[in-house]
């Protein structure tokens, strides 16, 4: 199998090309499928794309890099950098046109049997699928807010963005992250395109001989709250914060919250518990290695996750395989986030509340799991036996895209 990969540079990618190693962190559903291919007999061009934001690359020409631990070159296009700023807001899509038009040189040079992109590159993906004799599938890594808006706006881009949905793709293989992608899929992609959803897959690492500082001396006398990830709104980071201190006040010294992760709500949170006195009751770690998060949810009580997007997230996957008392907020029916997440795992297995704004709801989930602890744990196991179902190997579930990539491929 040729294949032409085109995909987003995430941020988690950037150090290694910049080290020309690689040592890739974060979305490991894409790294993972990368080194599946390179690591194949198949035949694969890696192309990278900027697309700027919070991205640290800063090169003004396209590079071609080889670096160390991977067989396949990777191909760098550069971002609105390439441009003038006297363009202005054009930029954007000066590099979105520029952008396709290399894509399309590498498929004539290429001649892929496949070309797999992503959401961040659909512009290029809603022209290939309509003008290349090569199957075109499509991959999401779940569904978000600009993607509903583009279904629904007025503006020529969001028509433009429509158009592009709904162009033939041979496949659309998306991440099932409980982000409501069914109902998105039903309304964006033409009705003849073959749909996947599939959950993430879930390694456990083994526990490590040496804990560092501040895991290992989390106190032992306290209920530990857990949260992992960005610290803001979308993540419900600051509702979090506010119902744990209002737990530590109805049962003083009893709590203690491990944070695990960055982002600007971090000072206003860090202002609140100063004010409250309660600084020693809070653990902030801005990072962690993969192989510690694992830890991290081990060595603490309840995990709280109030991600307004949807709770099928990797760092809630690994929560649930490794069987953590959970609070959840329910299912947002009207945009269908969540709805598969507690259909996979029911009332039993997580405490939910009524939705991530639920501040008294949390208050009393934290209260009722620190009260009763047989219940905590009989939640946590029933939550691990689900999961063990439910959630495959990391190795299962990138062999599943490897296959159907092959099987189009060879038009089957």
């Amino acid at each position: 199998m040729k294949i032409l990969y085109i995909g987003r540079l995430f941020s988690g990618l950037e150090n290694s090309l910049s080290t020309q190693s690689w040592a890739p962190t974060g979305a490991p559903t894409i790294f993972k499928l990368i080194e599946a291919l390179d690591q194949s007999a198949n035949e694969m061009r890696l192309v990278l794309t900027c697309k700027d934001g919070s991205s640290t690359w800063t090169e003004r020409s396209d590079k071609t890099l080889v670096l160390d631990g991977l067989k396949t070159p990777v191909r760098v296009l550069a971002g609105t950098r390439t441009f003038s700023e006297f363009f202005g807001k054009l930029r954007t899509p000066l590099r979105e046109l520029r952008h396709m038009w290399q894509i399309w040189k590498d498929v004539k040079t290429f001649r892929p049997d496949v070309i797999y992109l992503g959401n961040a590159n659909i512009w290029s993906g809603g022209l290939l699928a309509r003008m290349c004799r090569a199957p075109v599938v499509f991959r999401m890594m779940g569904v978000y807010p600009a993607m509903r808006n583009a279904l629904k706006g007025r503006r020529l881009a969001h028509i433009f963005m429509r158009w592009c949905y709904a162009a033939p793709y041979r496949a659309a293989i998306c991440t099932q992250d409980g982000s409501g992608i069914e109902h998105w899929l039903d309304a964006a992609l033409s009705k003849n395109v073959e749909t996947v959803t599939w959950i993430n897959g879930v390694d456990i690492p083994p526990a490590p001989e040496d804990v560092p500082e501040p895991l290992a001396h989390l106190p032992q006398d306290k209920t530990i709250v857990l949260f992992i990830g960005h610290l803001d709104t979308l993540k419900g980071f600051e509702v979090f914060i506010d119902a744990v201190l209002e737990a530590m006040f109805s049962r003083a010294g009893k709590f203690h919250a491990l944070v695990v992760g960055t982002g600007n709500g971090r000072d206003a949170a860090e202002a609140k518990i100063d004010h409250a006195n309660l600084g020693n009751d809070f653990t902030f770690i801005n990072r962690l290695p993969h192989r510690l998060i694992a830890e991290a949810h081990r060595r603490s009580n309840i995990y709280v996750s109030l991600n307004r997007l949807g709770n099928l997230s990797n760092a809630n996957l690994e929560a649930m395989k490794l069987g953590q008392c959970m609070i959840l907020p329910h299912a947002q029916h009207a945009l269908g986030i969540d709805v598969i997440t507690e259909s996979m795992f029911p009332e039993r297995t997580a405490l939910r509340i009524k939705d991530a704004d639920d501040k008294e709801g949390l208050v009393a989930a934290l209260l009722k799991m620190h009260d009763f602890p047989e219940q905590r744990q009989d939640q946590a196991l029933e939550m691990e036996r689900v999961a063990q179902n439910m959630i495959p190997t990391w190795g299962e579930r990138i062999k599943k895209e490897t296959d159907l990539l092959e099987d189009i491929a060879a038009g089957k």
